[in-house]
């Protein structure tokens, strides 16, 4: 499938438009938005994902710890 709407860069170049997304010459705010908020949302939630299994692991360990201690 090819989604580049003209025949060759030179012809993007030669157009003028600002492109969108990837494709075309120029720059473009939405890929950099993009690809912030992708940044901030894996951080946040890798960093979910690890205080949440440390806390199961925890409770967890501590309910072993309390069964076998006698």
């Amino acid at each position: 499938m090819d989604t580049f709407p003209y025949e060759s860069w030179e012809e993007a170049i030669s157009a003028g438009d600002t492109g969108y997304f990837t494709f075309g010459p120029g720059g473009n705010a939405a890929i950099v938005i993009i690809t912030i908020i992708g940044i901030a949302m894996s951080v946040f939630w890798l960093a979910e994902v690890t205080m949440n299994e440390s806390k199961t692991l925890n409770a967890e360990a501590d309910g072993l710890r309390s069964k076998w201690e006698n």
